[in-house]
């Protein structure tokens, strides 16, 4: 279990988390959601280790972040953050290669090898593996850099161990359709084994995927639980002043935000 303890962080007087509690389960897709300004990137970067607590602890499998080193942690958690530059010619193979520094130590070239011909084959990149990274669309970008990570926890993963995966609005410049291409990504990424969670702004594509939302607002978790319990038509309307509410769509049981037409101007 990932877990975050009694989270609480400030920037100057500006409290960006306060007193929140959270926790991410082995097999679960977790996705955190609010309006700007709620804390979610905040959030993930306090259980990355990334931004300092006023108070509480984050722990990985029972022991608290900060008792692992640098190496040990690379095992256990790999994050993707809302952007990355990459200006270098790497091929996509070589950035998925990039993970096997987590364990050049445990592994023969020929098994980490495996692990990257594995990911690239599982986000379904191995026809672009010799293509330059810099010239790839913004979908092909996050299909790579989701098989970094994905060849990064493999290891771990493969021998049983808990690990864990952060990423941050992974779907911010994506179409609708490469929206949903990656956030399937994710869910089979945990369906391997990892807890991952997601910071996510489209209500709807976070109720499609999530197992738990994580409701934020003003730095506190507002709400916890399935789609159906956090997104209420009260809790909508409070937390994101809008009139709208979560309904099934009957013929492939997807969920969507129906927002109501005095909303619109």
């Amino acid at each position: 279990m990932l877990s975050g303890h009694n989270l609480t962080a400030k920037v100057g007087k500006k409290l960006l988390l306060d007193d929140v509690n959270f926790t991410v389960n082995p097999y679960e897709v977790v996705v955190i959601i609010g309006p700007n300004g709620a804390g979610k990137s905040s959030l993930l970067k306090a259980l990355c280790g990334d931004i300092p607590l006023t108070t509480g602890s984050v722990s990985i499998n029972q022991q608290n972040l900060t008792d692992y080193s640098l190496s040990e942690l690379a095992t256990l958690r790999a994050v993707l953050t809302q952007s990355y530059e990459l200006d270098f010619p790497f091929t996509v193979n070589e950035v998925v290669d990039m993970a096997h520094v987590a364990h050049q130590q445990q592994f023969s070239s020929l098994a980490l090898k495996r692990f990257s011909s594995n990911a690239m084959q599982a986000l379904g990149v191995s026809h672009l593996a010799q293509q330059c990274f810099t010239r790839l669309s913004g979908g092909e970008k996050q299909r790579a850099q989701l098989a970094r990570v994905l060849c990064q926890l493999q290891p771990s993963l493969a021998n049983k161990k808990n690990a864990y995966l952060l990423i941050d609005e992974p779907t911010s410049s994506l179409d609708l359709y490469h929206q949903y291409e990656v956030m399937a990504q994710a869910k089979a990424i945990a369906q391997q084994g990892a807890g991952v969670v997601a910071v996510v702004h489209d209500l709807s594509l976070a109720a499609s995927f999530a197992d738990r939302l994580y409701m934020l607002d003003k730095g506190r978790v507002v709400a916890c639980g399935s789609p159906k319990q956090v997104l209420t038509q009260a809790r909508l309307k409070k937390v994101y002043n809008i009139d709208a509410t979560l309904q099934i769509d009957t013929d492939n049981a997807l969920p969507h935000i129906l927002i109501r037409k005095n909303n619109v101007a």
